[in-house]
């Protein structure tokens, strides 16, 4: 006689099947597998929430509006099911229609590396129904503009900009033959933030760590350095930077669970680029 598998394994496969398939950006693939979970396991909010994403990469909207709904019946305060809600929101009140993530998601660019890898603000970001087009995890391109470093989307659009600091460094460094490969962490309007990972190291650079400040696991310490009315997006200005000063505030190290969310890692990720590390670094190369 043949035993029946057990429900709790053959979600968990089919769970894992549902996760393998979203990083191989499979979306119809996706929606399939996680409507099977679901049907077996209608209390499944994971298995919701991993529909809610495929069906917005399918341009669903609506019915990835109800799926996240779903969710915050049982969980108010589900923080995937509110960012994925209020994407589908600002896509809709703007007509907007999300950019599908056609590329394999590599969750080891979020993932600690001792100075080559840097989870980073992006200061004056783009409006919300332009972030919400994009998916964590998305690649992106670093661009200089000005002297600033920019950050814009594969189809072209402008996010964001790196804080300057930080960005002169980078620009430097990618002049004297560093590379970077860049994904979107978060497209939250409130913290807004990408990865960025150093692929290539050029032996000018031999002895420049390009980011000095991600060692504290912890906490980091950061400091505003342009008004939030600097850089208009999307326009040109001749204006100056103009620096401000800011009391330093000790915060938790953001994490990428946007993007790991569909994954089983478990290595940390990493912290903010930190404005005292990166001084000691500049002297020392002096």
């Amino acid at each position: 006689m043949t035993r029946v598998p057990d429900q709790g394994l053959r979600v968990r496969a089919l769970a894992d099947q549902a996760t393998a398939a979203a990083l191989e950006a499979d979306w119809p693939r996706a929606v399939e597998l996680n409507a099977k979970i679901i049907e077996a396991a209608p209390d499944d909010l994971e298995a919701r929430n991993r529909l809610g994403r495929a069906l917005v990469e399918q341009g669903k909207l609506e019915d990835a509006k109800v799926s996240f709904a779903e969710v915050l019946k049982t969980e108010p305060y589900n923080s995937i099911a509110l960012r994925g809600q209020a994407r589908v929101i600002a896509l809709l009140e703007h007509k907007g229609k999300p950019n599908t993530t056609t590329t394999r998601t590599q969750p080891r660019l979020f993932i600690e590396d001792m100075g080559k890898t840097g989870i980073l603000r992006l200061m004056n970001p783009a409006p919300a129904h332009v972030l919400a087009k994009y998916s964590p995890g998305a690649e992106c391109e670093l661009r200089e503009q000005e002297g600033l470093l920019a950050v814009h989307a594969r189809d072209g659009e402008l996010l964001g900009f790196l804080e300057p600091k930080v960005g002169r460094r980078l620009i430097d460094l990618l002049r004297t033959g560093n590379q970077y490969v860049a994904a979107i962490v978060s497209t939250d309007p409130q913290s807004a933030r990408i990865a960025i990972r150093e692929v290539l190291q050029s032996t000018e650079n031999a002895s420049r760590i390009s980011f000095p400040g991600h060692h504290r696991p912890a906490e980091t310490k950061e400091r505003a350095y342009v008004r939030g009315t600097f850089f208009r997006y999307g326009r040109d200005t001749d204006e100056e930077v103009e620096s401000e000063d800011a009391e330093e505030a000790e915060e938790e190290t953001p994490a990428a669970d946007e993007v790991l969310e569909e994954s089983d890692s478990h290595d940390e990720p990493i912290a903010i680029e930190a404005e005292e590390d990166e001084e000691t670094e500049d002297e020392a190369e002096e």
